[in-house]
């Protein structure tokens, strides 16, 4: 059993891409939501996460996740949580679950640390966001071509030939995708995560707000 000790953060996500997949608390090294806020929180070397897949949280309905999760980590001693879901889908999509997560988180216990986003349309729009950083990840003799905005990209669910993983891995050039391994190594070469607010405004940007206000506080 895990016993570092230090300042444990719960992460709730879409799965193994964006949360990783160690289930006691350890350090931000995987999942790209844990790398991108250990990078937002100025990287403290105390951070802990745990982590939980969105289709395990409990209760049903998004904002009855949202505050079962928050209540989870505050009964659990965790000193806050982070829940990022995919709006997989339109701007309507977007603003229905953000509203959905903010509602939930603020039910209760407002005092305890939460931040929610939504990433527009995938997670992948964020790794996407940063052409040097994939060259770095993926050792590429030079930068890809990537979108300016990659959030307008269609989910993935609207056109599987075109959107932001199909994108990601012709970026990084691979012709089947990239595993959630490859994605982390991109996370953890983006160190112009003011690039990421810029080009990924519905999304990313408010999220390290969030995070900025509510999480990086606890260091």
């Amino acid at each position: 059993m895990n016993r570092q000790r230090g300042v444990v953060i719960d992460v709730i996500g879409e799965g193994k891409t964006d949360v990783g997949q160690d289930k006691a608390p350890t350090r931000p090294t995987n999942g790209v939501v844990p790398i991108l806020l250990h990078k937002l929180c100025g990287k403290p070397e105390g951070m802990l996460i745990r982590r939980f897949a969105f289709p395990f949280a409990f209760g049903k309905g998004l904002r009855k996740k949202a505050w079962l999760a928050k209540r989870r980590a505050h009964y659990h001693g965790s000193a806050g949580v982070v829940f990022v879901l995919d709006s997989e889908g339109g701007l309507k999509d977007l603003k229905s679950k953000r509203t959905d997560l903010q509602e939930g988180r603020d039910q209760g216990l407002p005092e305890f640390p939460m931040a929610v986003g939504v990433a527009h349309p995938c997670i992948e729009a964020w790794l996407l966001a940063d052409a040097e950083a994939i060259r770095r990840a993926c050792e590429l003799n030079a930068a890809p071509t990537v979108p300016r905005e990659p959030e307008q990209l269609p989910a993935p669910r609207h056109d599987r030939q075109n959107n932001p993983k199909t994108a990601l891995a012709r970026a990084a050039g691979s012709k089947h995708g990239l595993s959630a391994e490859q994605k982390d190594r991109i996370a953890a070469e983006m160190n112009d995560l003011d690039l990421v607010r810029q080009r990924c405004r519905l999304g990313f940007a408010p999220f390290a707000e969030e995070v900025e206000q509510r999480i990086r506080p606890l260091f």
